[in-house]
């Protein structure tokens, strides 16, 4: 199986020079992790920008100077083999696919792989999945959470609850769509309604009030268990990789917490954990 056999031509991107409102518009418009940059009038890509990138840099506002330059990406001939390596030894999302010219001609990720996962993998989910995983309490504030997502480097964390046991799950997409970038300093009373700010996030059901700094992505300290998934898709140790796989392609999730008889905590799988699966 070729990379431009699975491959999306659905092509998300942006463009310098540019800034970082731009792409946080675009990565939050679309809900996607992050994407390829490319030089203006043309397809090629100069580097590419993540949700992570905008985040370690909240003043800086220049696309080009937060964007990774020195990009790992695959050809549409390559097989998928090839593809699902590369994501899983970088721990990487998206690989963009270039012609034999340099040019973008589509984007490989974990899911589209996962989508055409071949019939004769047939495993447990306890072969993948790891136990060094780093969980929150639901009481933490989410400007905290996202400390911890950046210091760690993970784009999801489990939340627990008094009792110790799994009550959702918070990724780093969440709260980017809660995250805001104003020029001047100012508040506001949000309401999750009839709001149209694309700046808000419809799981939190009453208005909370966001603060906005100067040049800095910033985040309203409410806590996480306003914001986390509760419905959280969950697996066993003796889970099916092919039915996890499934899963995760349809309710468009990159996480999986790994829960014993008693939904506790026991591990992490996630979609480029996944990847290991192929090669």
């Amino acid at each position: 199986m070729k990379v431009e056999d699975v491959m999306s031509k659905d092509l998300i991107v942006g463009y310098v020079p540019g800034s970082v409102r731009d792409a946080l518009r675009i990565l939050a418009k679309h809900n996607v992790s992050g994407m390829p940059i490319l030089k203006k009038d043309s397809k090629i890509v100069a580097g590419v920008v993540t949700r992570s990138d905008i985040f370690k840099n909240p003043e800086e506002d220049q696309l080009a100077l937060i964007m990774t330059k020195d990009f790992h990406f695959v050809e549409g001939d390559q097989d998928v083999e090839e593809a699902a390596k590369l994501l899983y030894e970088h721990r990487i999302h998206g690989l963009p696919v270039l012609n034999k010219r340099k040019e973008l001609v589509g984007i490989i990720s974990p899911t589209d792989i996962l989508r055409n996962l071949p019939m004769e993998i047939d495993e447990n989910v306890e072969h993948y999945f790891t136990n060094i995983v780093v969980p929150v309490y639901q009481e933490t504030p989410i400007n905290i959470v996202m400390e911890i997502i950046n210091v760690t480097h993970e784009n999801a964390l489990p939340v627990l609850n008094d009792e110790c046991k799994l009550a959702g799950i918070v990724t780093d997409g969440d709260l980017f769509k809660l995250s805001h970038i104003r020029e001047s300093v100012s508040s506001t009373d949000l309401g999750m309604g009839g709001d149209e700010d694309a700046w808000t996030w419809e799981g939190i059901r009453d208005a909370v009030r966001l603060h906005y700094a100067t040049s800095k992505v910033t985040l309203p300290p409410v806590p996480v268990r306003e914001v986390m998934v509760t419905e959280v898709v969950k697996a066993f140790k003796n889970t099916r990789v092919h039915e996890l796989a499934e899963q995760m392609v349809k309710h468009h999730i990159s996480h999986v917490p790994v829960v014993d008889s008693d939904d506790r905590l026991v591990g992490m799988v996630t979609d480029i954990d996944l990847m290991a699966c192929m090669f």
